[in-house]
């Protein structure tokens, strides 16, 4: 697959975060940092990433995982940026919505979309991500009670590969689908549209997220959706082709 990003190579490095001493700091500043471990207080980043351009913005949202982690933020600009799952939470210790940030990375061709490798807060603390995400496994099954979202479609949700993997709500809540079922429903998925979802999922400080099962314009035409990379739905019990195995015809 041709990149989707204007980066000629990327160098292996282990995810660290670096810490930028502060001269002064006040009661927002201690409560900061007692959120930070010893690791992004102390460590320093292994690579120089002055390099790569530099972006800022002002963070709306961060894009919360169905599973309650984080996988990037969403600037003012609509622009997403986003990091590899290893470094979610070390990304919501660093920033809050409202902060300023300073990002360095790759910015998509066409898309609004920024893969960082390097953050900075407005208080001087900086988080230095790996060049190289591992590759996800499929989800495990999240159990609970559903969460139901519905409202009006902000921005299109991208994977790192800035594939469509579901929607950002403008009420800042995000729908998850699998990068095969938002194709599948892209007539359902414009900005502006509204959107109607069924899921299990995560309700926090960071944000609410869900794997949608069921989705659709209005909650009386609701479609089923396969989550995360399980295989397509075959065809239903007692059909005709529910005892063929396909590939044995």
């Amino acid at each position: 697959m041709r990149s989707l990003f204007s980066f000629t190579a990327l160098l292996l490095a282990t995810s660290t975060a670096v810490a930028a001493p502060a001269a002064r700091q006040g009661s927002s500043q201690a409560s900061f940092a007692a959120h930070q471990t010893v690791t992004e207080q102390q460590a320093s980043g292994v690579y120089d990433l002055s390099g790569l351009p530099q972006f800022s913005g002002k963070v709306v949202q961060f894009l919360p995982s169905s599973h309650g982690g984080v996988l990037g933020l969403v600037l003012a600009d609509g622009t997403q940026v986003l990091v590899s799952p290893e470094q979610g939470h070390t990304l919501a210790g660093l920033i809050k919505p409202g902060d300023t940030v300073s990002i360095r990375g790759i910015k998509a061709r066409s898309l609004a979309l920024i893969r960082a490798f390097g953050i900075t807060s407005p208080r001087g603390r900086t988080m230095q991500d790996g060049f190289i995400a591992l590759q996800q496994q499929s989800p495990e099954m999240i159990t609970g009670p559903d969460i139901v979202l519905h409202g009006e479609i902000w921005l299109p949700l991208y994977t790192l590969e800035g594939q469509i993997a579901g929607v950002v709500l403008k009420d800042h809540s995000v729908i998850h689908l699998a990068p095969r079922e938002a194709a599948r429903l892209q007539a359902w998925l414009k900005p502006g549209q509204t959107l109607y979802a069924v899921g299990t999922g995560s309700n926090g400080e960071l944000g609410t997220a869900i794997d949608a099962r069921e989705l659709g314009p209005t909650s009386g035409q609701l479609v089923s959706v396969t989550i995360g990379n399980a295989p397509p739905r075959g065809p239903a019990p007692g059909s005709a082709g529910y005892d063929v195995i396909p590939g044995s015809e």
